[in-house]
């Protein structure tokens, strides 16, 4: 997972991860620097002014991106995920609601995410709860990592400002109150959350074509991202059901959730049920 602070207190622009996704699509198979991304896309790497390592880390935790080490020193090579792909061609400044959800539910994972979203958004959700006022929350992450530097950072604004991910309503602020809210449980988002599944079931279970609901929700984690109770999750089962790329065996118990696809093959779909 990315550490704690990795943002530097800057939040996801979203007009500075589209200029990061169209510099990768014109220098794929190369290796940059911070430097030679912040000369071809204006996002400043300046000691106090430096974002380009924070908007690196969040495509990267959006499962946007990949980044791997180049082989030169300082140099980095970058990959389109099959997600990033779909996102750098149909909506590369993330202003679609169901885009910002999908790249908030990889910033909350275990594996590719930030430390913070998944301890406030997973193991928070029987923590702190859904409805929490600022000091709760900054008080939850001290008593994980101690004192020290804002522990909060960035969270909270990264869902009030519509430079960031303000559009999706994951967050509702009054004051000092802050209200989880639920993932949308729309027929438009089935096509979205079956390649969300597909992708958590190849990530957390490779191998594996069935796996339980509840081995599922326990080691992803993506109920408590989606504040989802078993009714809600029982609904967003046979919406994605009904797409086909996955299917449901309600004759065990817990049921089965089994793979028809790939995560490859449904994500340049899933904005086709968004118009």
């Amino acid at each position: 997972m990315l550490p704690l602070n990795f943002h530097n207190s800057f939040i996801p622009e979203r007009r500075l991860i589209g200029r990061l996704l169209e510099y990768v699509a014109s220098t794929l198979g190369t290796e940059s620097s911070y430097q030679d991304i912040a000369l071809e896309t204006g996002i400043p790497v300046g000691s106090s002014t430096g974002k380009v390592p924070a908007i690196v880390a969040y495509a990267s935790g959006m499962g946007l991106l990949t980044v791997s080490e180049g082989r030169a020193k300082s140099k980095k090579r970058f990959a389109f995920t099959s997600l990033g792909r779909t996102v750098y061609l149909e909506d590369r400044y993330l202003g679609e609601r169901a885009i910002q959800w999908l790249a908030h539910m990889n910033l909350c994972r275990s594996d590719i995410g930030a430390t913070a979203w998944n301890e406030v958004f997973v193991g928070g959700r029987r923590i702190i709860g859904d409805v929490f006022t600022t000091e709760q929350l900054e008080n939850y992450l001290v008593g994980l990592h101690g004192p020290g530097r804002r522990r909060t950072g960035p969270l909270v604004l990264t869902y009030q400002e519509d430079a960031a991910f303000g559009r999706a309503g994951i967050l509702s602020i009054e004051k000092e109150t802050i209200t989880r809210r639920k993932a949308p449980l729309l027929r438009s988002y089935a096509t979205a959350y079956s390649a969300h599944i597909l992708s958590l079931m190849e990530a957390y279970f490779h191998g594996r074509v069935q796996v339980t609901v509840d081995e599922f929700g326990l080691k992803t984690g993506w109920f408590d991202v989606c504040l989802w109770e078993p009714p809600e999750i029982e609904h967003v089962l046979s919406l994605v059901e009904s797409k086909g790329y996955l299917s449901v065996d309600r004759q065990m118990l817990p049921w089965l959730i089994e793979r028809r696809a790939s995560a490859t093959e449904v994500w340049p779909r899933i904005l086709g049920d968004m118009v």
